[in-house]
């Protein structure tokens, strides 16, 4: 799976968060952080079908967008990446650094404590 940019990922998020299929002119209704040129939209657009990451179908005068890869399979990869660059692959490091002792609430140590059980199992 290829590294996308933030801008990239941002449409990403927005596709997976919406629903498929979408259209073009509904995601760039969808797309309110900034303006949307449909232009520089279809380019982003054209690029994240080259990564595999969409596919195109046409319907009418409007493209619809299908997301190939789901947005747990790219968290769960992306997330994989992070770890081992940031954490040395560590999910102790990892923890530490998300959930530091004086933030942690009983509940969130219970959580915590229940998914540990599971992963043993």
């Amino acid at each position: 799976m290829k590294k996308l940019n933030t801008t990239q990922e941002e449409i990403m998020i927005t596709i997976w968060n919406h629903g498929q299929p979408v259209k073009r002119a509904k995601l760039q209704e969808l797309l309110t952080d900034k303006e949307w040129k449909t232009p520089s939209l279809n380019t982003v657009l054209a690029r994240l079908v080259d990564l595999g990451y969409l596919r195109i179908e046409h319907d009418r005068k409007d493209y619809v967008y299908h997301s190939v890869i789901s947005k747990e399979d790219y968290l769960k990869e992306e997330s994989a990446l992070k770890m081992k660059r940031l954490f040395d692959g560590s999910v102790y490091s990892v923890l530490a650094a998300f959930c530091p002792k004086e933030n942690a609430t009983k509940e969130d140590i219970k959580q915590i404590e229940d998914y540990l059980k599971t992963l043993k199992k």
